[in-house]
């Protein structure tokens, strides 16, 4: 397998896991696009474990990046980001598996087995959080609204409805991607949701976005 993380001591730490088990070979770490491209060229990898935050690209280029070198390729997302919006864009780029990186030790090595053997994969803390979407378990609170919500804060909310990235909703807000996560999840406990799935349905009753609008982004993430 190959890892691609931009963070050295995470690269290192999770090779040196990998090479306690028996039937796991890491053929080749890097920490940035380019040279996990040249990776997977060289070696076919039966299993690449790739990061979201890689330098100059987002996750979703990354994965397409990666599995255009190669169509089957099988890769695994091992990131800290839990919101539904990178779990859902990364499995539109066609990884695999989602883990986030506070999984225990045993989780992770189920995760890449089932992974490596062509089986979708999660850990507990994703599964829960989309169990808990689905099922609705926190529904909007019917009081909650967008009337006291300034200028700046409704286009926030728009953005993160139609599934724009915290990176890029910081560069149209001109701030820090840092700053801009906290006032991402200022506003989350602000109008009471806690996804982006509940702010999107949120907006769509405020009327901030169309149901067309999130169709067509739907379809382009499907496409």
């Amino acid at each position: 397998m190959v890892l691609v993380d931009d963070h050295l001591v995470v690269r290192d730490g999770l090779a040196a896991l990998l090479a306690m088990e028996p039937d796991f070979e890491v053929v080749g770490c890097t920490g940035d696009l380019a040279a996990a491209i040249e990776l997977v060229r060289a070696g076919r990898p039966d299993l690449v474990i790739c990061d979201l935050n890689l330098p100059g690209v987002s996750g979703g280029q990354a994965i397409r990046a990666l599995r255009g070198e190669c169509a089957d390729l099988t890769l695994l997302v091992l990131t800290a980001h839990d919101s539904l919006e990178y779990i859902r864009a990364a499995f539109s780029a066609g990884a695999i598996g989602y883990v986030c990186k506070d999984a225990s030790r045993t989780e992770l090595l189920r995760a890449i087995r089932r992974a490596a053997s062509g089986r979708r994969t999660v850990c507990g803390r994703v599964w829960d959080g989309v169990l808990e979407d689905w099922l609705g378990e926190r529904a909007v609170a019917p009081r909650t609204s967008l009337d006291d919500l300034d200028p700046e804060a409704r286009q926030v909310v728009r953005l993160i409805a139609l599934g724009v990235p915290t990176r890029r909703i910081a560069e149209e807000m001109a701030r820090g991607v840092k700053a801009m996560e906290k006032y991402r999840a200022t506003l989350f406990r602000r109008l009471r949701v806690s996804s982006a799935a509940g702010l999107t349905r949120l907006a769509l009753q405020h009327q901030l976005v169309s149901s067309h609008e999130i169709d067509r982004i739907l379809a382009e993430a499907d496409s």
